[in-house]
């Protein structure tokens, strides 16, 4: 109770106080005193309108860089007869201008991380770079041109993920951030990305399917047309993790199938990291043939997305063929590297200094060039549009529901992948033409 009579007082005192710097400011530029006590005097000003208007106009006036965030307009009507879903992660958040949103149908952003009690991680760069105006504008753009926003959930370790399915609390909190998250920002939906490594048992499976049903159906009574999709292991059927493909295919709107990393930087060959073909023959441990049949085992086409890679891995090989032996990690050497599409292209694509080939069992191209300096070979597998427009002819002859990219951004400044999805889906086509017209407005406001 004293707090409310001595708050007008201290007001007033304020703002006498204030009236009376105000002045003395005025002196101190006739007078042309020191630029020290002029500091100190501003920032006594600063401190008394902050004690005087309170917190949100003082933030108004001293803190412009500070991002005001306007819900945008929920974009969930689109129609195209398969998806083309891509991806955006926050480290490449100055990297897509390139973006044809005339294609994308949805862009993921990529991501913010979850723990294990069900909280969003706000300290994070994820999650910083999402309320950003930068992401503010990149999800307008989407908008605008008719693509689809997610938000994608990201856990990369077992033990939090372990810990968010043993607790139904910390599961209803996190869908409750998480959908609390998708509608402030109005954007259209979620992503569900939490990568399990190993087999965590019938049990778990279960509680990870009910967890997306419900996050799923929360998702969908909260913003009509929404999508919810589930990221997964290409080998979560031959290799059982956490993902129960059929339970998947029936609570979400989709299933990613992250169609690469079949090889890896550590891989003791060199092969590609997502070859279409090969395991058949005895060639390689799995490829994206044999997954994609394994997945409509149990699931629907076109509920099933491809996803593929705009990166490849440079190894050190003794000779550069497929399947090469590749050099040791405690090489002095160096090591193996994931280097990206544009990377690549700009580095060797009018380099002669190089050898090409081509995997027949992948149906990918490989560039090799010697390292002189260090007396080894260098050699890396990289999709292109070559090897890209046959995964994309193969992902229709499925009827698949669409296709992937990981990631946007990897192709900065190049055109001719974008053009590649285009002669193989076409453009998008909207349903809603009012709400896109609404859409393209606000981006202008």
């Amino acid at each position: 109770m004293l707090m409310i009579y001595l708050l007008p007082t201290a007001k007033s005192i304020a703002k006498t106080l204030l009236s009376r710097l105000i002045y003395k400011v005025r002196d101190l530029f006739r007078a042309r005193k020191a630029k020290y006590k002029l500091a100190t005097i501003i920032n006594i000003l600063i401190m008394t309108l902050i004690l005087t208007l309170g917190r949100p106009p003082a933030e108004r006036l001293f803190n412009p860089l500070v991002t005001q965030l306007t819900p945008l307009t929920p974009l969930t009507e689109t129609k195209n007869s398969k998806e083309v879903f891509g991806f955006a992660p926050y480290w490449n958040i100055n990297k897509l201008s390139n973006i044809d949103f005339k294609i994308l149908t949805t862009l993921a952003y990529f991501g913010v991380e979850v723990d294990g009690n069900g909280n969003l991680v706000k300290d994070d760069p994820g999650y910083q770079t999402f309320k950003s105006s930068q992401a503010t504008s990149l999800f307008k753009k989407a908008h605008a041109g008719g693509t689809r926003v997610v938000l994608t959930l990201t856990q990369m370790r077992n033990g939090p993920i372990l810990a968010l399915m043993d607790s139904d609390e910390a599961q209803r909190n996190l869908i409750e951030e998480a959908v609390s998250l998708v509608r402030q920002r109005g954007i259209d939906g979620i992503n569900v990305d939490l990568e399990f490594a190993g087999d965590p048992g019938d049990d778990y499976r279960a509680r990870f399917s009910q967890f997306v049903g419900n996050l799923t159906n929360r998702m969908h009574g909260e913003v009509p047309g929404s999508h919810v999709t589930v990221s997964v292991y290409a080998s979560a059927v031959k290799d059982p993790k956490i993902y129960d493909i059929a339970a998947l295919g029936r609570v979400s709107d989709g299933i990613f199938m992250m169609a690469y990393d079949f090889a890896v930087a550590s891989s003791d060959n060199a092969i590609p990291t997502a070859p279409l073909n090969g395991h058949e023959n005895g060639a390689y441990w799995y490829d994206i043939a044999t997954a994609v049949n394994d997945f409509l085992k149990f699931m629907p086409p076109e509920k099933l997305i491809l996803g593929v890679p705009y990166y490849g891995y440079n190894y050190l090989v003794y000779e550069p063929t497929v399947k090469a032996e590749t050099r040791p990690s405690y090489s002095w050497r160096g090591r193996a590297a994931s280097q990206t599409y544009t990377t690549v292209q700009d580095k060797f694509n009018s380099s002669s200094e190089v050898v090409r080939g081509w995997d027949d069992n992948g149906k990918v191209g490989y560039i090799a060039y010697y390292v002189p300096e260090i007396d080894t070979w260098r050699m890396i597998f990289m999709e292109d549009t070559r090897s890209l427009g046959i995964k994309y002819d193969f992902a229709k002859e499925k009827s698949l529901g669409g296709v992937g990219i990981w990631a946007l951004g990897n192709d900065e400044g190049k055109k001719e992948l974008w053009t590649l999805l285009e002669e193989k889906f076409g453009a998008k086509k909207v349903a809603n033409k009012n709400l896109l017209m609404k859409t393209v407005n606000d981006i202008h406001e």
